[in-house]
């Protein structure tokens, strides 16, 4: 399991840098001016991805690639894109729906596990608003197959036989999978008490507990998402180690979630421990020295936080936001070239990315007037108009030029 970990952890934290298409190792179109008002916008990005993702998953895929290459801090982007891939091939279709759990994944679905770990490790209680729609297409599908292997006509089939068809899908599904649906529908309640159900009936409960983790946490519930939590680790750590697990659900990801949970309760000393919880699962978890050394910031010892960032670099040397907060970390310790030297790493890994050109240009205002202001044009040609930073950068900008 931990060397399992290890490899996605290294896909994921190599996202920012070298993220191309699996299929063909090409990096897919960027979608333009006609798709995307601002296409320097992430969020943007974003929306067109939901928005085309039943019509068209080809353009759904690149507009949540380019989101997470405008923002690699931006979980919902790695999550619509993985998702957006599901339902752009079948083969992924099948193996998702079909076999998810009871075998070793394939090649490219450990790809878009590594997607999704990144997202969750970014964002622990992001909402999948997607898996529905994907399982939709799953379900219009088998419907064509049933057809077609009955000697049926696909043209008679409109939008209420298949909203029979699914209705009658879901009457017939086992509990997990009511679960699953409504979650997706936004139902938690209702999933939150089939997950409960259908723990009665099976051994395992681990997925199950941290599916109802997520709902708690998602519902700002801390306490029961962090009893879910540690429930699930529990049960894991007593399974046999050689039992399938999906890497987002490993014990080093929910003591990662326990901990997020423990610092917005203010509770650092408990999130300490958790994040060291993660460490002691997988040493290569570089979330954890980077969500460590951020509980130290707040806390006033740069010191610690210093130390732990350099370690999550060393993990994870390809990853352009952590990189970023090294940097920024640096520069407040008075620590101007080894700040620039992080900085400018971070720009080089993820070269669509407008923030660590905010930081590079602080630094140089002083020494080399000249050069922040490129800086600081680097900024605007990437950043969003509606970006926070962008009347600030031009004003700094303004107040370095030669009048």
């Amino acid at each position: 399991m931990r060397n399992r970990m290890l490899l996605a952890l290294i896909v994921a934290c190599g996202v920012g840098a070298r993220h191309v298409d699996g299929q063909k190792g090409k990096i897919p179109a960027r979608p333009r001016a006609a798709a995307i008002a601002d296409t320097n916008d992430a969020r943007a990005y974003l929306s067109y991805g939901i928005e085309e993702f039943d019509q068209d998953a080809d353009a759904s895929a690149s507009a949540f690639y380019w989101a997470s290459r405008l923002d690699p801090t931006l979980g919902d982007a790695f999550y619509g894109y993985r998702s957006a891939e599901i339902m752009r091939l079948p083969s992924l279709r099948r193996e998702y729906f079909n076999t998810r759990g009871n075998a070793a994944p394939s090649k490219e679905m450990l790809r878009l596990d590594s997607l999704y770990l990144r997202a969750v490790i970014t964002s622990p209680f992001l909402y999948r608003r997607l898996d529905r729609r994907m399982f939709t297409r799953w379900w219009r599908e088998a419907l064509e197959r049933s057809v077609r292997e009955s000697g049926g006509n696909l043209s008679a089939i409109g939008p209420a036989e298949i909203r029979t068809y699914m209705e009658q899908t879901m009457l017939e599904s086992d509990v997990a999978t009511r679960a699953w649906l409504a979650y997706s529908d936004g139902r938690f309640e209702d999933a939150l008490k089939s997950y409960a159900d259908a723990m009665k009936g099976t051994k395992y409960k681990a997925f199950y507990r941290t599916e109802r983790g997520r709902i708690f946490g998602m519902r700002h519930e801390a306490d029961s998402a962090i009893a879910e939590f540690k429930l699930a680790i529990d049960e894991l750590t007593k399974r046999d180690e050689k039992k399938v697990v999906v890497l987002y659900n490993s014990k080093a990801v929910l003591e990662h979630s326990i901990a997020v949970l423990l610092e917005g309760r203010g509770d650092p000393t408990g999130a300490r421990e958790a994040y060291g919880r993660a460490l002691q699962e997988d040493l290569s978890y570089w979330p954890a020295h980077l969500r460590l050394g951020l509980v130290a910031l707040t806390e006033k010892d740069t010191a610690a936080a210093l130390a732990e960032l350099a370690l999550a670099t060393e993990v994870a040397p390809l990853e352009p936001s952590l990189r970023h907060m090294y940097g920024i970390t640096l520069a407040s310790a008075g620590r101007r070239e080894e700040a620039l030297e992080q900085l400018r790493k971070a720009a080089e890994l993820e070269p669509y990315w407008a923030q660590p050109y905010v930081a590079i240009g602080n630094l140089l205002e002083k020494e080399n007037p000249s050069a922040a202001v490129e800086a600081y044009q680097r900024f605007l040609a990437r950043a969003a108009r509606n970006a926070p930073l962008r009347r600030d950068v031009e004003d700094r900008m303004a107040g370095l030029k030669p009048q």
